[in-house]
């Protein structure tokens, strides 16, 4: 059986949509008994079934398959799912209950079609889907013209579109412009089968929908945004927010994370994802089950598990996380048995951390993998304080055992206490190396001593003596059986003296040239100061210490180009005032102020 009466079939027209303006058309004014009067099942129409939906489109004469292809079908078990245009929706993704409609296009259709007022509009599928608030033909704010209460009104969409009627022109003068947001453009191209690259492709389109609105309402609104409380404007403008967060994947979802992340930075409470995620972890974690949302999740623990210190028994949507990857100050300190102070001084002079100065110790984040051993081994290390009882060395010669390098703290610090730590393992090794050819019997002889006695013999520094017994330099070394580490090795300081003497140096100390000139100190000095003469730093073959000296053919130069009037009255066997006379007569001065030089000094080739 066909109608005499019919319709063409609607831009983009849903089944029951074109059902129920067929009955408006034939002026049966209910869907439900219109559908029944010619034994078809509207029930099977708003489902979606094929059979149904061909054989209202044999009724009406329009194409059956164009017809099904607008149609939302329940799909899955139980049927909480449509099928639409090969999208996967929830029935919390489609508004059904009421009729949102463009006045534009409302005007279009009355004007286009010539049959009966109110079978003439009719509304588009992509008006249905909740995120689709937006007319794209006409840049115009889709609005709501009614709700279809009740069980025999719902999906009647003509009775309340043509209610609408009379409030049309009202309804143009007072609509709201604007451009589709790129997230409904978005719904609309991936609609009509078109991809554009986003990353939402890989959800199903109920879940691109809500990730993006959920993402975006907290990015407007905060972590405890209460989503139905927004209306459709603030979630238009959360969804196009929200759109260009997600639409970049997990690239554009961490960058959100980390500005969540950002406000409890400074924060000495500890504070995990459940607090700066907010309304996106909670609905996630507990309000959505969906492994739609697995992708999102995975992000998320990703990221937490990068920027905060979770251990294995933190727990992220439900399961624990096994496996930590960033370490606190704080939490590093509680499962290493460190304290936190000496701990924060010590990564961060390891370059496990950056500048960090004024971060609470939970906030100080560094790499759990990189920094294991490393933990490890500062849990075992000890301070240079403890150094000195472990290895039985005074001070100052732990300091020098360390400046000499013997011993390498596994992180150096300053002078102040707390500074280095040092490992046990390199402790024992320097103390194994220091005593492996001591011998016990040795300690009765009488020219075995201490390393500090012998240095002190010597005039040579202790660490000189340390070094001749690590390098293996002595024929005996001994061992006090009284005394432990450091000051129960012995040396024979004879031995000792003569391989810490250097080789004796080619020239004068200062006391020598003040003999040999003679000079007073003060003259010497000033002699050096003006530079009539010259000196070299050398080491002194004895003690050790570096000093200058006057090389012997310096000497020997100064003493051929100046003489001082005494040195010059005694050449000449004469009083110097008489010599200082003659020299003042023949006009021959002094080379220098003689109160500055200390001396009264000439240049010999002055004098006739």
């Amino acid at each position: 059986m066909r109608l005499a009466l019919t319709l063409e079939l609607g831009d983009r027209e849903i089944p029951s949509d074109f059902a129920s303006r067929l009955s408006t058309r034939a002026c049966r004014d209910d869907m439900r008994e219109f559908c029944h009067d010619f034994g078809i099942d509207p029930q099977a129409i708003i489902n979606g079934d094929p059979d149904a939906i061909q054989a209202l489109a044999d009724l009406a004469r329009v194409d059956g398959a164009t017809l099904l292809h607008e149609a939302f079908s329940r799909i899955g078990c139980p049927k909480r799912q449509f099928r639409h245009r090969e999208q996967v929706l929830l029935q919390s993704s489609l508004v059904r209950n009421r009729v949102r409609m463009c006045p534009a296009c409302m005007a279009e259709d009355i004007e286009r079609l010539d049959c009966r007022l109110a079978a003439r509009p009719h509304r588009r599928s992509m008006w249905l889907i909740r995120g689709v608030r937006t007319c794209a033909k006409h840049g115009m704010v889709l609005r709501e013209v009614g709700k279809l209460d009740g069980p025999r009104v719902l999906h009647d969409t003509s009775r309340v579109i043509a209610e609408a009627i009379p409030r049309l022109r009202w309804m143009m003068d007072h609509a709201v412009l604007r451009d589709p947001s790129r997230f409904e453009r978005y719904l609309l191209q991936r609609l009509d089968g078109e991809t554009n690259g986003s990353w939402l492709d890989g959800l199903p389109m109920y879940a691109a929908m809500h990730l993006t609105l959920v993402a975006g309402a907290v990015a407007v609104h905060g972590p405890s945004v209460t989503l139905d409380e927004m209306n459709a404007d603030e979630a238009w403008r959360c969804e196009a927010a929200g759109f260009n967060i997600v639409d970049k994947g997990a690239e554009g979802i961490r960058e959100f994370l980390d500005e969540l992340q950002a406000p409890h930075r400074d924060s000495r409470s500890s504070r995990g994802p459940k607090v700066m995620y907010g309304r996106l972890y909670d609905w996630l974690a507990h309000e959505c089950r969906d492994r739609a949302y697995d992708p999102v999740r995975e992000i998320i623990i990703d990221h937490s598990l990068d920027t905060l210190a979770l251990g294995p028994n933190d727990v992220l949507f439900g399961r624990k996380v096994g496996v930590r990857r960033k370490h606190s100050v704080r939490s590093a300190s509680e499962e290493f048995g460190l304290h936190p102070k000496r701990l924060r001084k010590l990564v961060q002079r390891a370059k496990l951390t950056g500048d960090v100065q004024n971060a609470p110790n939970n906030k100080i984040i560094f790499n759990a993998a990189e920094a294991d051993a490393f933990l490890k081994a500062l849990a075992e290390s000890m301070s240079l304080e403890k150094l000195r009882d472990y290895l039985n060395v005074p001070r100052p010669h732990d300091r020098g055992l360390v400046e000499r390098g013997f011993i390498k703290p596994m992180v150096a610090g300053g002078r102040s206490k707390g500074g280095h730590a040092f490992r046990k393992s390199d402790l024992d090794d320097f103390l194994a190396r220091l005593l492996r050819d001591a011998d016990p019997a040795l300690h009765e002889v009488p020219s075995m001593v201490p390393l500090i006695a012998a240095a002190k013999h010597s005039c040579c520094a202790v660490m000189d003596v340390v070094a001749l017994v690590l390098d293996r330099k002595l024929s005996r070394i001994g061992r006090d059986p009284g005394q432990i580490g450091f000051l129960s090795v012995l040396v024979d300081a004879e031995e000792v003296r003569p391989l810490v003497t250097g080789p004796a140096y080619d020239g004068y100390s200062l006391r020598d040239v003040e003999r040999l000139l003679p000079a007073k100190s003060a003259a010497v000095k000033a002699l050096i100061e003006k530079r009539f003469l010259m000196t070299e730093t050398v080491k002194n073959p004895v003690t050790g210490w570096m000093q200058p000296i006057v090389r012997r053919e310096e000497l020997a130069r100064f003493r051929r180009e100046y003489v001082s009037l005494n040195n010059l009255a005694r050449e000449r066997g004469e009083h110097f005032a008489r010599v200082k006379k003659s020299l003042v007569a023949a006009g021959v001065y002094p080379v220098a102020d003689p109160t500055e030089l200390k001396l009264t000094l000439y240049r010999r080739s002055d004098i006739p």
